[in-house]
């Protein structure tokens, strides 16, 4: 009602009482007269069949007809009544006069001195019971004769009421309440209507007038006569339209004078825009200063430390003592640490001048969260913190933007996280927050979440802040320069998303991020990985987070995992279940570092992969050392966080006994197949590495020439010019700053020999600036690429394999991890699926040696002596089908370990004689299995004490 006009409020205030109270009155009357008229005819109803059962009584007991029929036509004479009957005492139908069409209704329905009304469509049916009175009975009847009881029931009479005149009475009724109630609508229309439009006329018409004065016209009056209210405000109103003629009069002066006051004013500003131009020039040049000397300081500082980090790293390749070591890792960190700081500054300072620039490439998001969770996981794992990633199915993988911005931002989320946390955990979950499917734009939310110490309300407001941190002492205790956040602000806002926090002081914190892109191809998954749908392995994992993730990327694959809560449980279940022929291919055990040394671990391990055969494989945090009895005695090992590929090739070797992918030539671990060597000298290409600084031009010399790369070192511009005249290079890394001649125009000088028909080289900078669009810069000046001081070893070689085609390999980082892969690659035999025989029965095998134990460690040290040669033999005339030859060699195992106490190898030598001597079409399958028992008695021979145990056992039956 709040937006009616006034026409419809006096309307509505004028109708609807009146309205209201005509139904209502008109409703009432109506019922009262309908109810009225259904009254009469109840009581004219009841009344007519008293009347007719008191006359009808001696009728009844003297069952006359005849004057009972003169009664019923007697009675139908009156209005409405439609037909008669009477009922003697047993409540049959004596006489009906009218219409029977109650016949079989009423019988069953008469009850001794009780009225009854019977309602029907079209009538109603009235009961009344006829009794004897006592004075008529003496009267009428002799004494001789027997003489009912007084009041005794002599039958009923039923009169049958029409409602035909009842039902017009009614419709009469209802008629002339309904021209009663329209006759009243109709006058209240007509007196609403007229007050209605006394209103709205003068309304209309001070709505006209204040229209005319909104378009300029102010002579505008208005006169209503309307009443004492509306005078008032058409007073009101003439005389605002007279003061606003006057104030428009007025404000025409006040302009003329205004706009002779802006052209004094605008002659000013013309004197401050070329005064503001001047400045602006100044600032400008500052700017440059300030670039130039950020660039210059950036070299300055990251020469020296590319020298410090780079021999650090060096010297950690060799043989050192365990302080040497420690005290090297500590000059390492230091100067990662300052190296980190001076990256911050330097970012800030990008940002800060607007000269801050994005990618827009394709990359996947789940390899840039795994590349960052492991750079970090160290860290992390020196505090005894777990580190867990959570990407969510329905995010997609596949996208374009800056992936190197988005890894600082993860980075310093995440370190930021690892920092101030000391007990617990850190996770970063990523989830789709919104997807928009007509541009294939996807929104994604990253948090990092901690158990640690948590934040303040007030620590929260200025934390996102320049050179800010939690506390004054923040920075004393775990350092830093409180960049980091306000940098991945910035970096947030730059690619269109938002950053925040949520945190609770003591109950830890979560910051997040939202960043906003497009898929880069409609195909989001990772390359199919469907060898393992289907299997069942078996998880044994103390961190709750970790276990959950960990089950989220099995599932996916297709894997149905069972967890376990204990090393008891995992062996109990395993046993069980190759007792039901449904064993587990794998048995995944996460540890923490503290159960590194577990003999409970160990023993649980022994048990599982000797004793059950069952492949395992151990996750662990980072480790210093992976000599560890526990890693040693695994079928493979994983440092957590576990990387997606790694999982899934090494439980691909695991379950399959064979390596998921062939990936030795691409990774250059050195797998491929073996090719002749050829000279090396004359094959290799020729590097040449220019700077002037002979710590930096040392470091790349003696980085290259480990990896065995051909390399020639230059101090000066003119040196290289010199050495590129007496020898063609394939490669060149130039250092930009060098006095005299720099980098740029030793290699514009470069460029020119390689027109006069030398070779061309590929030109690599070195250079430290920060502040400026190095890439298209250099590009322009005849660079093929830049590297950022300190460069590693590791980057030098990747340059080197891309621009000359030459693998190299590292032997402090490479060499190591390729023979790291080489033995995780090593071919696995899969699980036991179901529970085999004994291996080795000690009992068994001191009663066949007579209770001897010496004679019985010499037998079983001889079997196990020839289980390598029998294992050649076997499937050498396997492959060869030499089946004579095979059964005379299986038939000499077989004699052998009648001898020992070996069930499973005695029991598979045994069918596989019976097979070849029976020429058995099932002789491969047999051969497998007899080769699978001889490697797991092997197994359990390498990794058991067995002597200890016949010992042992022979002292107990002695006792």
């Amino acid at each position: 009602m709040r937006h009616w006009g006034i026409r419809n409020k006096v309307l509505m205030a004028t109708l609807g009482p009146t309205l209201a109270t005509t139904l209502l009155l008109g409703l009432f009357f109506s019922s009262s007269w309908v109810d009225q008229i259904e009254s009469l005819l109840r009581d004219r109803g009841e009344a007519l069949s008293r009347q007719l059962a008191a006359g009808s009584e001696y009728g009844l007991f003297t069952a006359n007809q005849h004057l009972l029929a003169s009664l019923s036509n007697a009675l139908l004479q009156e209005q409405d009544v439609r037909s008669i009957s009477f009922f003697d005492s047993a409540g049959e139908r004596i006489l009906h006069t009218g219409p029977d069409t109650h016949k079989h209704d009423i019988g069953e329905q008469l009850q001794d001195q009780v009225a009854q009304q019977l309602p029907y469509p079209q009538s109603t049916l009235f009961i009344t019971s006829v009794t004897l009175q006592g004075l008529m009975i003496e009267n009428l009847l002799s004494g001789k004769a027997e003489v009912p009881s007084a009041q005794q029931t002599l039958g009923w009479v039923a009169v049958e009421m029409s409602h035909i005149r009842t039902e017009k009475e009614t419709y009469k009724a209802l008629l002339i309440s309904l021209l009663l109630v329209l006759s009243g609508v109709v006058f209240s229309m007509l007196v609403s209507l007229r007050l209605s439009r006394a209103f709205t006329s003068p309304v209309y018409k001070l709505n006209k007038a204040v229209a005319e004065l909104k378009e300029g016209k102010l002579e505008t009056r208005v006169c209503t006569q309307a009443g004492p209210e509306f005078e008032q405000l058409e007073s009101g109103l003439n005389a605002m339209a007279a003061a606003l003629s006057m104030a428009q009069a007025d404000m025409q002066q006040n302009v003329d004078q205004a706009t002779e006051d802006l052209r004094g004013t605008l002659e000013t500003i013309e004197v401050q825009n070329i005064e503001l131009d001047f400045a602006r020039k100044e600032a400008l040049e500052a700017s440059r200063i300030k670039s130039e000397f950020l660039a210059n300081m950036s070299h300055e500082i990251r020469t020296p430390l590319n020298g410090i980090i780079g021999f650090t790293e060096l010297l950690l390749k060799g043989s050192l003592a365990r302080q040497q070591r420690d005290h090297l890792n500590t000059i390492r960190k230091s100067s990662e640490v300052l190296l980190s700081i001076i990256n911050d500054i330097l970012d800030f300072s990008k940002i800060e001048a607007g000269k801050l620039t994005f990618d827009r490439v394709p990359f996947q998001l789940r390899d840039i969260v795994e590349e960052v969770m492991v750079m970090l996981a160290p860290t992390a794992h020196d505090k005894n913190l777990d580190l867990v990633t959570l990407v969510y199915n329905d995010v997609p993988n596949n996208l374009m933007g800056d992936p190197l911005r988005l890894k600082q931002i993860i980075t310093n989320l995440l370190n930021n996280a690892i920092k101030f946390t000391h007990t617990g955990e850190v996770v970063l979950r990523a989830s789709l927050e919104e997807e928009d499917a007509s541009n294939g734009s996807v929104t994604l939310r990253i948090s990092v979440a901690d158990t640690g110490m948590g934040l303040s309300r007030a620590q929260q407001r200025s934390l996102f802040d320049a050179f800010s941190q939690a506390d004054a002492s923040t920075a004393r205790q775990y350092g830093g320069t409180g960049l980091g956040l306000a940098i991945s602000k910035r970096l947030t806002e730059e690619m269109g998303g938002k950053i925040g926090l949520e945190s609770e002081l003591g109950k830890g914190s979560t910051f997040w991020f939202t960043l906003t892109s497009t898929r880069a191809s409609q195909n989001d998954s990772d390359s199919p990985r469907n060898g393992l749908r289907g299997e069942r392995i078996i998880y044994l994992e103390q961190q709750k987070t970790t276990g959950l993730a960990m089950e989220h990327l099995l599932r996916n694959w297709g894997v149905t995992v069972e967890r376990v809560s204990s090393p008891g449980a995992m062996q109990e279940r395993i046993e069980q279940t190759q007792q039901e022929q449904t064993g587990f291919a794998v048995a995944l055990i996460g540890i923490n570092r503290h159960l590194l040394n577990s003999n409970r671990y160990r023993s649980l391990v022994h048990s599982i992969e000797v004793d059950r055969d069952c492949r395992t494989l151990l996750l662990t945090p980072t480790m210093e050392s992976h000599d560890t009895p526990l890693v040693a005695n695994v079928s493979s090992h994983l440092t957590k966080p576990v990387l997606r590929a790694e999982l899934y090739n090494e439980l691909t070797l695991l379950v399959h006994g064979i390596n998921a992918n062939d990936h030795t030539a691409d990774r250059g671990y050195g797998l491929a197949t073996p090719q002749p060597e050829p000279d090396r000298e004359s094959l290799n290409p020729w590097v040449l590495a220019v700077d002037d600084n002979k710590a930096n031009l040392k470091l790349v010399l003696t980085l290259l020439q480990d990896a065995g790369v051909n390399t020639v070192g230059a101090a000066s511009g003119f040196e290289a010019l010199t050495k590129a005249r007496c020898r063609q290079f394939d490669l060149v890394f130039m250092d930009l700053q060098m006095p005299g001649m720099d980098g740029v125009a030793t290699t514009q000088r470069l460029r020119q020999l390689e027109t006069a028909g030398c070779q061309r080289a590929a030109i690599i900078a070195l250079t430290a600036h920060a502040m400026s669009d190095e890439r298209g810069r250099l590009a322009r000046q005849g660079f093929d690429g830049y590297m950022t001081k300190p460069v590693s070893s590791r980057q030098l070689l990747d340059a080197v394999q891309q621009h000359t085609g030459l693998i190299c390999y590292d032997d402090a980082e490479d060499g190591g991890r390729a023979n790291e892969m080489r033995d995780s690659r090593r071919a696995l035999r899969p699980s036991s699926r179901s529970m085999t025989r004994e291996i080795i029965s000690i009992e068994e095998s001191l009663r066949l040696a007579a209770g001897k134990p010496d004679l019985a460690e010499e037998l079983f040290s001889m079997l196990l002596e020839q289980i390598t040669p029998t294992v050649e033999t076997i499937e050498h005339h396997w492959r060869g089908g030499n089946r004579l030859e095979l059964l005379e060699c299986v038939h000499k195992l077989h004699g052998g370990a009648r001898y020992c106490g070996v069930p499973e190898v005695r029991a598979a030598a045994n069918q596989l004689e019976t097979a070849l001597k029976t020429a058995d079409s099932d002789i491969d399958t047999l051969t497998d299995q007899l080769l699978k028992a001889l490697k797991r008695l092997l197994d359990w021979g390498d990794n058991t004490h067995w002597q200890l145990l016949f010992r042992q056992h022979s002292s107990h039956l002695h006792f």
